[in-house]
């Protein structure tokens, strides 16, 4: 199991905040806010947005990854703690229980969805911008693992994230069908129909907006 390169990291003795704790806004809402610092954003919607986008990269590309393309079955997610000084996600380092149900819904319907209901309210920021956020990042897994996998393996992966069935969601309809989009190659990088704020915070001058920002110009 190597998830650190989602910043998952394996610990004797994970401490932090359980995973499920982050479904309270009072819990959330003051991480969401250090991580601002962290930024150098005072602005809440900026923070909740990019917040989100980093906790996806920690929770929904490492699932996918694990769970959904490597079809692994080792309950790591259970064990997971989260670090408000590094904004990783420390988890047991040799867990031993397996996860039999759907990963998709304990992903999503779970944690991601009614977290993104809180951020949106409390941030006061589009849910649009946010599942974006998380579409990109499972853009991302998707791409970085194209030389792994067969071009049908990608594209079911892909069909089943994007389905019209939704009870693994906790919707009525799939935003990602929206917002998780593929060029004609996995090499292209479609650009994005939201904003995530990104360039908000950036003080890079030559790099100004994400590669895929739909203000770059």
């Amino acid at each position: 199991m190597n998830l650190e390169p989602y910043g998952v990291e394996k610990h004797p003795s994970p401490q932090g905040v359980p995973l499920h704790q982050l479904l309270n806004k009072d819990t959330l809402l003051p991480i969401i806010k250090q991580y601002g610092n962290y930024l150098n954003t005072s602005s809440l919607p900026v923070a909740g947005s990019l917040f989100l986008k980093r906790y996806a990269v920690l929770v929904a590309a490492s699932s996918l990854d694990y769970y959904g393309m490597q079809k692994k079955r080792i309950d790591w997610w259970s064990t997971a703690r989260f670090d408000v000084t590094s904004f990783k996600l420390l988890i047991e380092e040799n867990p031993t229980e397996l996860f039999e149900d759907c990963w998709k819904k304990r992903l999503f319907a779970q944690n991601l969805t009614p977290m993104i209901t809180i951020i949106s309210k409390e941030c006061r920021i589009s849910s649009k911008i946010l599942w974006e956020n998380i579409a990109v990042r499972l853009l991302a897994t998707l791409r970085k693992n194209e030389d792994a996998y067969s071009l049908n393996e990608l594209n079911e992966f892909f069909n089943e994230l994007t389905c019209a069935e939704t009870n693994w969601l906790g919707l009525e309809q799939n935003p990602l069908q929206t917002f998780l989009q593929r060029k004609a190659t996995w090499s292209e990088v479609p650009v994005r129909k939201t904003c995530c704020r990104y360039y908000q915070v950036n003080t890079k001058a030559d790099i100004p907006y994400c590669k895929n920002c739909p203000l770059r110009k």
